[in-house]
């Protein structure tokens, strides 16, 4: 008798430790990956979205598949880097400029308008920056040195945290372009959702892959193309700060609300400071580019709707929260996943069906 207990209590002991064990490394292996979770997500979700076009491109190649993936990785990795050097080209012309007035001592501030006082919370503190500038500008700086020192820190912080993004996005296209040609990689996440899901798996995937493609053709693609005219509008119209309003639309029309809130603003600018004509012609434009998801949208996906505004809103604000620029599109997508999961699972119930006006009764 006291010989079995003795062996219980090694077999009790004995798991423990390797539970203990198993945990330790399960911990570790997730405290490694953790850094990689985001851009290994977006580049499966990419993977899915561009497979459509990996197999046309590697029938028209008979058959090289990794010329194929190669293609697609360095046409999307040359997408992304176009605007980013046309960004710092322009912001290293304009600081050379910057510097070389400075240092000449040909630098001016314009002297602030009045009606700046008036503005709410920061008003007059801005105001008499400005004026301290336009005044005496090394004296100026020197008076502020403090905040233009905290501004500068936080400037930099937002240029480094983009710069990881955009390297993260990167990192993405590239794991993307092996997820294609991997094989092995496409049986392991099968396996994985089976043993998860069980017979369901090959459903769940399904849902999944289907989703995938349709918000990135109906929200993100849709998105993009009507920030791409927007982007055209706002350069040929001569819009100051075409870049950042270019960013917002993008952001605005994620989010399923559109860029007409910025076209408002657009079109109140044109007809302030331009020929009436050229105004009216640009405001034309910029309607037509605000509602041209109206049409975009039948055209990619045909009738009926895709998923809820609330929950694309939510994983689009959760997203960014959460993982930044990249969040702003793996967000809805992972989110409008989970709603359609979740749809199908509560449609697999094999509860009978009541009115619910019944049930409220």
């Amino acid at each position: 008798m006291k010989n079995a207990n003795l062996n219980k209590r090694k077999e009790l002991l004995g798991t423990i430790i390797q539970l203990f064990f198993i945990i330790l490394i399960v911990g570790f292996c997730f405290r490694l990956m953790l850094p990689f979770v985001m851009p290994l997500i977006w580049a499966a979700i990419l993977a899915v979205a561009f497979y459509p076009l990996f197999n046309f491109l590697q029938k028209i190649l008979k058959g090289r598949k990794t010329l194929a993936s190669i293609l697609i990785t360095i046409a999307i990795i040359a997408l992304m880097l176009l605007p980013v050097v046309y960004f710092l080209n322009a912001a290293t012309a304009n600081f050379s400029e910057l510097k070389n007035s400075f240092e000449a001592g040909t630098l001016k501030v314009a002297p602030p308008a009045d009606k700046i006082k008036d503005w709410p919370v920061i008003g007059k503190s801005a105001y008499e920056f400005l004026h301290s500038l336009s005044t005496d500008l090394q004296q100026g700086l020197l008076k502020y040195q403090v905040q233009i020192k905290e501004v500068s820190s936080r400037i930099m912080g937002n240029v480094l945290s983009s710069t990881m993004a955009f390297l993260q996005f990167l990192l993405s296209v590239i794991i993307a372009g092996i997820l294609l040609v991997s094989t092995s990689a496409k049986n392991l996440m099968t396996q994985f959702v089976r043993r998860i899901a069980g017979e369901q798996g090959d459903e769940i995937l399904v849902i999944a892959v289907s989703t995938i493609h349709q918000v990135v053709k109906g929200i993100l693609g849709v998105a993009i193309i009507q920030t791409i005219i927007q982007a055209f509008g706002f350069y040929l119209a001569g819009i100051p700060y075409a870049g950042i309003l270019t960013l917002l639309c993008l952001i605005f029309s994620i989010l399923q609300i559109g860029p007409i809130i910025i076209n408002i603003g657009v079109i109140a600018y044109l007809f302030s400071t331009g020929d009436s004509g050229y105004a009216i012609f640009w405001t034309i434009f910029f309607i037509i580019s605000g509602l041209s998801d109206n049409v975009l949208k039948p055209l990619l996906l045909g009738k009926g709707a895709l998923v809820p505004m609330l929950i694309i809103f939510l994983g689009v604000i959760g997203g960014f929260i959460m993982s930044g620029f990249i969040g702003l599109f793996v967000g809805p997508i992972v989110f409008s996943i989970g709603y359609k999961l979740f749809i199908a699972w509560l449609n697999e119930t094999d509860t009978p069906e009541t009115d619910t006006q019944e049930i409220l009764q």
